[in-house]
């Protein structure tokens, strides 16, 4: 990407920067800095308040920030006189952005991006907020200028009770050490818990939106390899085949958009991160693995293949997303109408897609501009499909590839999404552990030799003289040193490199990299690793063991640790799995799904080395779980149900706290968590009806949204098979005080039917 200074009003520092992030900001008329020391100075010397914000390239409400606000000149010069304005790419620094995401949940309950963080000239934090309309941010700048100017002292005092307390907190998870194995008992609470939200009608985990929820997909899938439990199979299975029949699939390009809004897996937030692409490609390899079924082999390749088209450079490494808008329109690539279909496909193949496909309509979204155009699905299989009218799953195969071929040729004439073009060492270690997998399993040897190029890639240009590796490359340029993340990452990929190639350099490679890793980041007092080098001083040095969009690092390293085991043999490298299972064992045993990788490796372990057992915790000890905040405000209960022939009627209550509300259903934004109400049956066999009551119009800093208030009760008329005895009540919801939201919780109520 270049741009030239001479058609633009304005040019930044930014304008330096391999960052396509930043590199959209170059131009705006605020005086942008990158993080760094000449911003810092420039706050001390001048006494004025930083705002840290942080986002990424393909973030759909970073770019409408920057069209309604960082474009606009008059805002700009507000903040340019005002505060010293440092623009980050969370992509390149996670560290930063997991310090001051820490801070904004902290300020006001809730998170995302773009992650506006006020901060003191020395970086601690005391204002935060995600998304702000233009005339909020305008004068949220005055009023922090004024008080900036009038009390500072205030300010500093309340900055540095805020930094005080997020230093506590990252200290308490650094030293969590325990003083043996966590017990086996966790893995089996686990598979609990996901049983317990599991959709039997729908798949996935949870309600709508709806995450693909890999970390749980690949634990389930590795459960039921190694203990044979056909639940663990069913709900991954259930879940892969009713996302590769959705929306969030890309049924004309192949490969995963990030998350569906619905809970039906039809209308995705378009987003394309080569993290899902990964994730998702293993598991689709580990379900067609066990399930030797042709249509699960089809969606793995689709999504490596669509990689290799779409997100690979020249040289071999892989590219970091594809956006979700087109000049501002969501979706706008990725949609049809009726005329584009009948102007792309001839009438045969019309009548085909129609027969096989559903287009399901994009609802409108406040905030985003509305696209014209539906979404296509797949009503079913193409394997039930074939067998339903008769004919060979080839034939059935080659018309789908004919059809989709055409749509692919017409829809590549239109704007492509904007692609970061970027290369992170962590997310290509990610796509070259699945690549070398699939090469293996599918016993497609490309894919085996992009694992290998993609792996020759990021040793030739982005690892120094000295074994250490940089976090990321753009147009030549390697920048940033690596994180831990990066190391465990590729150590994984190097491993399943050298078992599906047997080429002794990536295994040599792979030790390498763990040795190094161990030198820069290992806590030699607590254990476990730190998720960066120490170099540079941030508020507190972190360690990351909980998952989030991505597996941890350290649950990655374990699981890398034990693939040298199991291929070197030596005992050293269990030794060291166990080392790092230990040091994260209390908050593992607290809170087992915040830190499923960690679980898969205890499960992968248990079955490794019995003789580890012996060093494990009684199975009797307790598990905890973690408390959810908006369960602080919202109790939730239900009522008996009330009997009408082969269906019932039951519902629910929410009393909210007051001062407090829950959002309506459907929520007024996006970005908030709509109430819902759902019922489990174990049959899946269940039809759920939801009534949701009038919501009451609010008026907050967000603009005019829709709520419900005090006691409300949500009817939800179930129509059952004959066999029923017990039914699970699910209710979502998410409490907010004006602008502020906690985190949405999840209750599970049982209903009993006889």
């Amino acid at each position: 990407m270049t741009f030239s200074i001479s058609t633009h009003a304005a040019t930044n520092r930014l304008i330096d920067s391999s960052s396509p992030y930043l590199l959209q900001h170059a131009h705006n008329p605020v005086d942008w800095y990158p993080w760094g020391e000449e911003a810092f100075a420039k706050a001390r010397t001048e006494n004025k308040p930083i705002l840290l914000s942080i986002g990424y390239s393909t973030c759909y409400w970073c770019h409408v920030m920057e069209r309604e606000i960082f474009e606009n000149p008059e805002i700009a010069k507000l903040m340019n006189e005002s505060i010293v304005s440092i623009k980050i790419d969370r992509e390149q620094r996670p560290d930063v952005d997991e310090l001051y995401m820490m801070a904004t949940q902290m300020m006001t309950h809730s998170g995302g991006w773009p992650n506006n963080v006020f901060v003191t000239p020395d970086l601690k934090p005391f204002y935060a907020g995600t998304y702000f309309p233009p005339a909020d941010f305008t004068s949220l700048i005055e009023q922090i200028h004024y008080v900036w100017m009038q009390d500072q002292v205030a300010l500093k005092a309340q900055a540095e009770r805020l930094a005080s307390a997020i230093i506590q907190i990252k200290q308490q998870e650094n030293n969590a050490q325990s003083s043996s194995l966590p017990g086996s008992r966790l893995v089996e609470a686990l598979i609990s818990h996901f049983s317990d939200y599991y959709d039997n009608r729908l798949g996935g985990f949870y309600q709508a939106p709806k995450f693909p929820n890999e970390d749980a997909l690949l634990f389930l899938l590795e459960a039921y390899r190694l203990t044979n439990n056909n639940t663990c199979l069913e709900m991954a299975r259930g879940t892969l085949e009713k996302m590769a029949a959705g929306g969030i699939h890309d049924h004309v390009g192949g490969g995963f958009h990030r998350y569906a809004t619905d809970a039906q897996w039809r209308i995705p937030h378009f987003e394309k991160m080569l993290y899902n692409q990964a994730l998702l490609g293993r598991a689709y390899t580990e379900l067609y693995a066990l399930s030797d079924k042709p249509d699960d082999r089809a969606v793995a390749e689709g999504i490596f293949d669509f990689t290799l088209r779409q997100m690979t450079d020249k040289d071999g490494g892989f590219y970091s997303a594809l956006d979700a808008e087109t000049d501002a329109v969501e979706g706008a690539y990725y949609a049809w109408t009726d005329a584009e279909l009948y102007v792309a496909l001839d009438a045969d193949s019309c009548a085909w897609l129609v027969q096989h496909y559903g287009l399901a309509e994009i609802p409108k979204i406040p905030g985003h501009k509305h696209e014209d155009g539906r979404v296509l699905y797949l009503n079913q299989p193409l394997s039930g499909s074939a067998i339903e009218k008769g004919l060979s799953y080839e034939d059935t195969v080659n018309k789908q590839q004919a059809v989709m071929t055409a749509l692919r040729e017409a829809r590549d004439k239109r704007k492509l999404p904007h692609l970061d073009n970027k290369i992170i060492t962590s997310w290509n270690g990610l796509m070259i552990d699945a690549f070398a997998r699939a090469g293996q399993r599918i016993g497609k040897p490309e894919y085996t030799d992009a694992a290998r190029r993609a792996a020759d890639f990021i040793l030739s240009n982005l690892r120094k003289q000295d074994g250490a590796l940089y976090r990321t490359w753009r147009d030549g340029k390697a920048e940033i040193a690596a994180y831990f993340e990066d190391y465990a990452f590729m150590i994984q990929g190097l491993v399943s490199i050298y078992r599906a190639a047997k080429e002794d350099s990536y295994l040599q490679a792979a030790k390498e990299l763990a040795a190094k890793a161990k030198q820069l980041f290992w806590d030699e007092k607590h254990g476990g690793y730190y998720f960066t080098d120490g170099s540079e001083q941030l508020l507190v040095r972190m360690k990351n063991a909980m998952d989030s969009a991505i597996p941890s690092g350290n649950a990655v390293m374990a699981q890398a640790l034990l693939d040298l085991y199991e291929i070197i043999g030596d005992a050293e490298w269990k030794q060291q799995a166990e080392a790092l299972l230990i040091a994260f064992g209390q908050v593992i045993t607290e809170n087992p799904r915040a830190y499923t990788h960690m679980v898969h490796a205890l499960l992968r372990l248990n079955h490794l080395a019995p003789a580890a057992k012996a060093a494990q915790q009684p199975d009797e000890a307790v598990i905890k779980k973690g408390a959810m905040e908006t369960k602080a405000y919202v109790k939730v209960s239900a009522s008996e149900p009330k009997r009408e022939g082969n269906s019932l009627t039951v519902t629910a209550v929410l009393d909210i706290a007051q001062g407090w509300h829950v959002n309506a259903n459907p929520a007024s934004f996006d970005f908030l968590i709509s109430t819902s109400v759902d019922v489990r049956e174990d049959s899946g066999k269940a039809e759920v009806k939801p009534t949701y009551p009038e919501a009451q119009a609010m008026t907050t800093p967000l603009g005019d949204i829709n709520v419900y208030e005090g006691k409300v009760s949500i009817p939800v008329k179930v129509t059952l098979p004959g066999n029923a005895e017990n039914i699970r009540l699910l209710v979502r919801a998410q409490a907010c005080k004006d602008a502020a939201c906690l985190a949405p919780s999840d209750w599970i109520i049982p209903v009993k039917l006889k």
